[in-house]
């Protein structure tokens, strides 16, 4: 029960951030706002890790340095679904690249099923397939729209992909435990995006960022620290399906925030998308 509250509360600040990354973004820069994003979510963790091992509050966990490096390999490729989604946002609209999002269910339906031998009934498949439908109808809407989307939405069909490899983040966290597994991949996020910076550097001026712009990357710290730590949490000790399931809060809280947040419209093919997906993903967390 507290693995699937986790995986809530963890999808909602998710959510909340997916629509949060645009203007941090437009001010400072793709690397350079991850790289203060995961600097800030790094020193949080790894103080929290210091402080709650020191007092013996979490075990410290048993592991050697090829853990860690394993773990690093892992982290780095999930690293890029959060590149490429920023970069996505350079050519769509939020609501475009969240509701995308629902791709998501699927991949992990198949993971759960295919490596972690979880049950995978008939109707399952069939709602699956309904989400795919759903994701369809919010693709065929955003190409009407304007073709320069197309581009926005394959970098947000790689993020996807890319983020995808958190699903097989359970061994690792099961090993180090989810603080310190953390720890390490804000580690990660952080140093492949200083190296990526400094292949190709760009001027960036803190000093004039907007107070909105502070207020977001205040908020995506935050958030994003929440977000990591729940989700994080709860793979070790949820089924994968079950988690791809409630996901799909993630996309949905995604595209009303941003509807609100940034005055943006849904058509009425994409609001057809999002509630076949709700209503799919609904009897499919009643289903066991």
């Amino acid at each position: 029960m507290l693995a699937v509250f986790l995986t809530i509360m963890g999808h909602l600040a998710y959510g909340t951030t997916n629509v949060l990354w645009k203007n941090p973004r437009n001010d400072l820069g793709t690397l350079p706002l991850i790289i203060i994003r995961s600097f800030a979510c790094m020193i949080i963790f790894g103080t929290g890790y210091f402080i709650l091992t020191g007092l013996k509050v979490i075990p410290t966990p048993d592991f050697t340095w090829l853990d860690i490096v394993q773990t690093m390999g892992i982290c780095a490729v999930n690293y890029f679904g959060l590149y490429f989604y920023l970069k996505s946002m350079k050519y769509t609209q939020v609501s475009n690249t969240i509701g995308f999002g629902k791709i998501g269910l699927i991949i992990g339906i198949a993971i759960g099923y295919f490596v972690y031998n979880e049950e995978l009934s008939a109707l399952k498949i069939i709602l699956s397939i309904a989400v795919l439908a759903g994701v369809w109808l919010i693709d065929s809407a955003a190409r009407q729209q304007s073709a320069i989307i197309s581009k926005g939405l394959i970098f947000t069909i790689l993020s996807k992909i890319f983020w995808a490899s958190a699903y097989f983040y359970v061994p690792f966290i099961n090993k180090l435990g989810p603080m310190l597994f953390c720890v390490v991949l804000e580690i990660t996020v952080c140093a492949l995006s200083c190296l990526l910076y400094l292949s190709k550097p760009t001027k960036v001026d803190l000093k004039n960022i907007s107070r909105r712009t502070k207020y977001e990357l205040g908020l995506l710290i935050i958030l994003g620290t929440t977000g990591t730590f729940c989700l994080n949490f709860a793979l070790g000790s949820i089924s994968i399906i079950l988690f791809a399931i409630i996901g799909l809060i993630e996309p949905v809280i995604g595209l009303g925030i941003s509807k609100i947040y940034h005055k943006e419209s849904l058509t009425r093919m994409q609001q057809a998308g999002i509630a076949l997906g709700i209503i799919a993903a609904f009897v499919l967390s009643a289903t066991k």
